[in-house]
């Protein structure tokens, strides 16, 4: 069984290894992950991994003090998740199972079939989004966020944000299968997954301008949550040495 885990990030770090924990981090240890005084739980913080131990609260906040550091997570390629802006509960599930898997980077997509548009609440969306991210790192040990980009339109990717395989997950004749693919972790990999019903042609050719290649994830029309998972778990599978 694994330790509980909190974020660092908004922690206050004392002198002697103490740190004091936010209200947001102290709650998730204390009520959900029922900690108590004396209990050891790992502390991720950007770049770095801790062990702790719950000396006590102040003022509804964890006291806890440092007690070793831990390997921080490795991660052997850059892989950047281009997923259209589809509905909430669908784009949300993307976000958390593509931090999970040790993406990089997630650059939202305003595709031409989106039911999603953005307005003045995007502010709050991308917190919410930050903090989806940030909830999955707990679960998977990961103390290095994914970046989280603003949404942007395909006719707005650049060349220098892109790694140096591009690969789209695309309904066209021409699609390659994706486990025909050889994966090359020193390269990176972009993944890009688009809305219900696909890209339009005219998307498709703005990503064919970037180099992008045209995979397919198999016989079956596949959720967009879904195309994201499978296409990233053999992507990431492929850079690790999983699949031959």
């Amino acid at each position: 069984m694994s330790l509980p885990r909190a974020r660092l990030d908004d922690a206050q770090r004392l002198s002697g290894g103490i740190w004091i924990l936010s209200k947001d981090e102290s709650h998730h240890l204390v009520h959900v992950r029922r900690c108590r005084i004396g209990d050891e739980f790992e502390g991720l913080l950007e770049g770095c991994k801790l062990m702790l131990i719950i000396k006590g609260y102040e003022d509804g906040k964890v006291i806890a003090e440092e007690t070793k550091r831990l390997p921080p997570s490795e991660m052997k390629m850059r892989t950047v998740l281009l997923t259209a802006l589809v509905k909430s509960g669908t784009f949300e599930d993307i976000l958390n199972h593509a931090t999970e898997l040790g993406v990089a980077e997630i650059v939202p997509i305003l595709a031409e079939r989106c039911v999603v548009r953005v307005d003045d609440r995007l502010p709050a969306k991308m917190a919410r989004w930050k903090r989806i991210i940030e909830e999955a790192t707990k679960v998977s040990g990961i103390d290095r966020p994914p970046l989280l980009h603003r949404p942007l339109r395909p006719m707005d990717l650049r060349e220098d944000m892109l790694p140096s395989l591009r690969l789209i997950g695309a309904l066209t004749d021409d699609a390659r299968p994706l486990g025909g693919m050889r994966i090359d972790a020193e390269g990176g990999v972009a993944f890009a997954v688009g809305p219900e019903g696909d890209w339009t042609k005219e998307e498709i050719s703005l990503f064919l301008r970037l180099n992008f290649i045209p995979v397919s994830l198999g016989p079956n029309i596949l959720r967009a949550n879904t195309a994201a998972v499978a296409g990233l778990s053999y992507i990431i599978l492929s850079a690790e040495g999983g699949l031959s």
